[in-house]
């Protein structure tokens, strides 16, 4: 099976995925019903997860497949989206305000809610 251009780069996005949706190797098997073995072995780029556990790990990470398996593929994906649409995302001014606002989009609607909520207190 072949993840992206090596296998590594697969891994770090997961190991990048799974730490930015919260969760520990652990729970991530959980979800998915596997060891935390297996998951360290994905991250360790010594094993791949099966195609019947994508849909599921693209849930519970909420990121795209493309991203997950592909890289950054899958933001550009969504920006070509919204400009084949005539709709204008929000600009970021720099790197750390997109990285900002994509991970905001990965986040589920009540996660969403909570930080807005969270926001609105600050000064």
């Amino acid at each position: 099976m072949v993840w992206g251009d090596d296998m590594s780069s697969f891994a770090d996005r997961l190991r990048e995925a799974r730490t930015a949706a919260g969760l520990t190797q652990e729970q991530l098997g959980f979800a998915l019903g596997v060891t935390k073995s297996s998951v360290s072995a994905w991250e360790n780029g010594r094993e791949t997860p099966g195609f019947k556990l994508l849909p599921e790990l693209r849930r519970t990470l909420q990121r795209s497949l493309d991203d997950l398996i592909c890289g950054e593929t899958g933001v550009r994906t969504e920006r070509a989206q919204y400009d084949a649409g005539g709709i204008s995302p929000l600009q970021a001014l720099d790197g750390g305000e997109e990285a900002l606002l994509t991970r905001y989009r990965r986040l589920n609607a009540r996660k969403r809610e909570a930080l807005l909520e969270l926001l609105k207190h600050q000064s």
